[in-house]
């Protein structure tokens, strides 16, 4: 597992290295977990798990009070029950949340304040995750947190992550053969990849959604990444846009 935890530490440093983020625009929130989904099973993988991650910058404000009640009145716009609200302290960052679980989707709201200059840089993140039965309700919180957002004219960053197995341990032939054709299905372009004996990851871009990052130059929106799973009979498979941001 070490060896593995290098690749995933490899990758995050890759991303923060070389990438800026692209927000997507109003016109483009719609979910596209459906779309990644599809093309994932139409790959021959079983859909397991679903995670949509959103998070949008609020501004600065001067006082920690005014922090409670921005996470207060967002979570009323999303229907939560702020009254449950809790708060901590992390590394000076304060942390307003809640999590909750509800037909198979676990849910966590959280309103952050970063100290900066004697004020605090605030955002509020949804995260969201469930099973494949789950998708349809993950899409509608996510499509009500992101028309909430847009009224009040921000932008939200929504990055997806599905993860899936093929019931055969596949080698890195094969599994080139299989992102690639979920490559196919969604119409992407290769930019950059990683593999070793039991890994592939390969990153790209497709035109099916707008929002991306910046990769040297060139967008990117796509990465699905495969993992011969020692412990069992299978491969794993995770797709994310614009980058898979859970571990894989």
């Amino acid at each position: 597992m070490g060896k593995w935890s290098g690749w995933i530490a490899l990758a995050l440093l890759f991303v923060m290295g070389v990438v800026y983020w692209m927000p997507a625009q109003a016109t483009e929130v719609k979910p596209v977990a459906a779309q990644l989904l599809g093309a994932l099973e139409d790959s021959g993988a079983t859909g397991t798990t679903i995670q949509v991650r959103a998070r949008t910058a609020m501004g600065q404000v001067l006082r920690q009070e005014e922090i409670k009640e921005l996470a207060d009145h967002w979570a009323k716009q999303l229907e939560i029950p702020f009254s449950q609200i809790e708060f901590s302290r992390k590394n000076n960052i304060l942390v307003y949340q809640y999590a909750n679980t509800h037909d198979d989707v676990q849910l966590r709201y959280e309103v952050t304040g970063v100290p900066k200059n004697g004020s605090f840089d605030t955002y509020v993140v949804l995260q969201l995750s469930g099973s494949r039965q789950s998708l349809l309700y993950i899409e509608q919180i996510q499509e009500t947190f992101a028309n909430a957002l847009s009224k009040a004219n921000f932008i939200p960053q929504i990055s997806t992550c599905i993860r899936g197995m093929y019931n055969v341990k596949m080698g890195v032939d094969q599994q080139e053969g299989k992102i690639l054709s979920i490559f196919s299905t969604l119409q992407a372009t290769e930019l950059e990849r990683l593999q070793d004996e039991t890994v592939v990851s390969i990153s790209g871009h497709t035109p099916m959604w707008e929002p991306f990052i910046a990769l040297n130059g060139q967008k990117m929106n796509l990465q699905v990444a495969t993992h011969r799973d020692s412990s069992n009979a299978g491969t794993w498979v995770t797709i994310g846009t614009p980058i898979i941001t859970a571990e894989y």
